[in-house]
This record gives structure tokens, C-alpha cells and sequence, in this order.
């Protein structure tokens, strides 16, 4: 009963581990696309707050929704950076590109 035991942990262990470094491959790769599209759309919230801030001072709506566009980008693409940190195993240092 030991032994088996034994064997299902080691088992279970093996198979979270795979899960968790296909989970990892998966996200890497996937953040090379979302990162850009994060960034974009950061980029284009700012835009947005800044031509309703300086120049079309009456569209207070657009304004705020930039802001919040920007703002929420910036929190996925943070989210996203340390869910990939999370998942990486203990000798895989993630370096993110600026």
C-alpha cells in the first residue's frame, strides 16, 4: 500500500509539472502577441485622455474611457508578466524586454 501510494504522488507530481511548463510555453508565446496589443492599446487610451484633456475639453466621457483603456492595458500586461514569472520553473529566469 506504500508503494503505491508512493507512486501515485510521484505520478501527480509529474503530470503538474507537465501541465505546469506547458501552461508556461504556452503563455510565453502567447505574450509575445498580447504584449504588443497591451502596448497599443495603452498607447492608444493616452492618445485618447490627452486630445479630450488639452482639446475637446467637453467630451469628459472618451476622456475618462481613454484613461481607463490605458490603465487596464497596463494592468493585464503587468498581470500577464507575473503569471508567466509564477509559472516558470526554478532555474528559468524571465528577463522582460523593454
Amino acid at each position: 500500500m506504500d508503494r503505491t501510494q508512493t507512486v501515485m504522488k510521484a505520478s501527480a507530481r509529474a503530470v503538474l509539472g507537465t501541465l505546469r511548463s506547458a501552461l508556461f510555453v504556452a503563455l510565453l508565446l502567447a505574450s509575445r502577441v498580447l504584449v504588443p496589443l497591451f502596448r497599443l492599446a495603452a498607447t492608444a487610451g493616452i492618445v485618447l485622455f490627452g486630445f479630450c484633456a488639452l482639446v475637446r475639453r467637453d467630451q469628459a466621457t472618451p476622456m475618462w474611457a481613454g484613461a481607463a483603456l490605458a490603465f487596464v492595458s497596463v494592468v493585464l500586461e503587468l498581470a500577464l508578466g507575473a503569471v508567466i514569472r509564477a509559472l516558470a520553473p526554478s532555474d528559468v529566469v524571465v528577463i522582460s524586454e523593454v
